[in-house]
């Protein structure tokens, strides 16, 4: 298996599956391999001194590799010309991700990730994984596994951040990758104008030209580059959560930057990011920003031992 390959949590729920079904789509798209991974957390503590008992270790281990069996007759069903590896690992399983996350193109995750039970909320798995990983992370939801339609537009959001960037060019390559048109989501203000007084100089009918001139600058560089996508932009006065979850309705997938205008980089996802993995009825990519993608190792090799 090659380098920066795709790499896909999975737990044996059928949510998980369903991820399974749109990273190998996607994988097979970008020309990328696929590694498969399950992690269960035994505390090497216990194991090694014998508290833990060794049936029950042993049990573990064979449910997980019952889980990544599955998950790898789904994946080669779904295409024969994706390279499908796997990982099995005794850590946690946003710890192996976020490790794994360095030398891969892309996580993804369910909605209800991995790693047991009670850790299969989104808040558990899917925002440490979206917050800290240091390459894109989609988590999917509400997608059919009917396969690439054209005629869903890709929707990313663009604020003029180093990660909105970053966002914009990967949505481009998505679009291009789908030869699925664009839709391209810019807020002027990050304040809430729906209320109170207006305030002099923030009228939006005398910026509206402005904001849609600022929008068609930060994606030039990507049309020229991706003459074949059409691109539709979308200019909202102030928080663009709200336009970003109604055009999610209709797109195959939605692209954004880790955080917006106002957030701590490293620390925390944005309210748009949040607000759109908890609520959008279609997979959501999470992009970081270019520093923590450069933090990532160079190397191909795996941290965890493979299966198979």
């Amino acid at each position: 298996m090659g380098s920066f390959p795709t790499v896909v949590g999975v737990d044996g729920s059928a949510a998980a599956l369903d991820a399974v079904r749109w990273a190998v789509l996607d994988a097979r798209l970008h020309l990328s391999d696929v590694l498969l991974v399950s992690a269960i957390s035994l505390p090497k503590a216990l194991t090694g001194v014998g508290i833990l008992p060794e049936p029950v270790v042993q049990q573990s281990r064979s449910e997980i590799r019952s889980i990544l069996d599955e998950a790898v007759e789904l994946a080669t069903r779904e295409s024969t010309t994706v390279s499908v590896d796997t990982v099995s690992s005794e850590n946690p399983a946003v710890a192996t991700l976020l490790d794994l996350s360095a030398t891969a193109r892309m996580v993804v995750i369910a909605t209800r990730g991995i790693g047991g039970a009670e850790q299969r909320s989104l808040g558990s798995i899917g925002f440490a994984v979206t917050t800290h990983a240091r390459c894109a992370v989609t988590v999917v939801r509400g997608w059919s596994g009917d396969g690439v339609d054209a005629t869903h537009p890709v929707v990313v959001g663009v604020d003029g951040t180093k990660a909105s960037a970053a966002a914009v060019a990967l949505a481009f390559d998505e679009a291009s990758a789908r030869s699925a048109p664009l839709t391209a989501v810019h807020s002027w203000s990050d304040a809430d104008l729906s209320v109170g007084f207006p305030i002099r100089g923030l009228e939006w009918p005398e910026n509206r030209p402005a904001a849609d001139g600022q929008l068609a600058r930060m994606l030039e560089p990507h049309t020229r580059r991706y003459p074949t996508v059409q691109v539709r932009t979308v200019v909202v006065k102030d928080r663009p959560v709200h336009a970003l979850l109604d055009h999610a309705q209709g797109a195959q997938l939605v692209v954004v930057g880790s955080h917006g205008r106002g957030g701590y980089a490293e620390m925390m996802l944005g309210s748009t990011s949040r607000s759109l993995l908890a609520r959008a009825h279609c997979p959501v990519t999470v992009v970081p920003s270019p520093g923590r993608r450069l933090a990532r190792i160079t190397g191909s090799g795996y941290l965890y031992g493979s299966l198979r």
